[in-house]
């Protein structure tokens, strides 16, 4: 059964490029959409906190929830201008497949169909904290627009530097990577990095780099700095929940 649920935005999404952190905005009823409210560069609530707000409004079961894609739009002002995710989670002791939308306008829509079963992945949560954290005032290109997209992987794929820029993500940190490879059937996420501009014809993006978590280079088979060591997590540096890495940085 596909259903579609439509709500607002009263806040404003942004960018805090000088803080490194990326915030959004409180979801509110209202029946009518809002004129647009978007401001630039001004506090919000971060995106961790929405996932509350769409929790309480679709009814997703919050322990079985699971982020499929993730996609960011920033223009040149840091101001979010569209963003969308998808998620896997039970409603009622069902699984449904979510798509969440919200525009620049602050009109935010969702809509939830159920199937037989979800894919394996991380919690949407433990995602958004790490898309916080990404410093995009370092990424930015010369007109500032930016777009992110997350995406869920698994198998044999490798990445490389000579295509794009590498990068593990520590904290509010960027480091550059030379290669990484995978060869798991245990998911992870690759965060990718476009350089936006506008033409005539709507948004064109071009690749910049990737990034990746340090709780997902666990997971990878070689991983290398740009001078050909391996690279290891500084001590102390994963995620709560994982430890050692066992496999990374060996040869295959």
């Amino acid at each position: 059964m596909n259903q579609t649920h439509i709500g607002t935005i009263a806040l404003t999404f942004c960018i805090a490029f000088f803080a490194g952190a990326f915030f959004t905005a409180v979801l509110v009823h209202n029946p009518e959409p809002p004129a647009p409210t978007l401001r630039q560069n001004i506090y919000g609530l971060p995106l961790s906190e929405m996932w509350a707000i769409v929790q309480d409004r679709t009814g997703v079961e919050n322990s079985t929830a699971i982020l499929g894609d993730f996609r960011l739009v920033i223009d040149g002002d840091g101001a979010v201008e569209q963003l969308s995710f998808e998620f896997y989670g039970d409603d009622t002791g069902l699984p449904h497949w979510y798509r969440v939308a919200a525009s620049s306008t602050g009109r935010v829509t969702w809509n939830s169909l159920e199937v037989d079963r979800a894919p394996p992945g991380e919690h949407p949560l433990t995602l958004f904290t790490e898309i916080e954290r990404i410093p995009y005032r370092e990424l930015a290109g010369e007109n500032g627009i930016l777009i992110v997209g997350v995406s869920s992987q698994s198998g044999n794929l490798s990445y490389d530097a000579s295509y794009g820029d590498l990068y593990a993500l520590r904290q509010s940190e960027i480091i550059p990577l030379k290669h990484v490879g995978f060869n798991t059937m245990e998911p992870w996420y690759s965060i990718d990095v476009s350089h936006g501009v506008k033409d005539g014809s709507g948004l064109v993006g071009t690749y910049y780099c990737t990034i990746f978590t340090l709780r997902d280079l666990v997971k990878a088979e070689r991983v290398y700095y740009p001078d050909g060591r391996f690279f290891w997590p500084p001590p102390g540096s994963l995620p709560a929940g994982i430890d050692g890495s066992p496999g990374l940085g060996a040869a295959s």
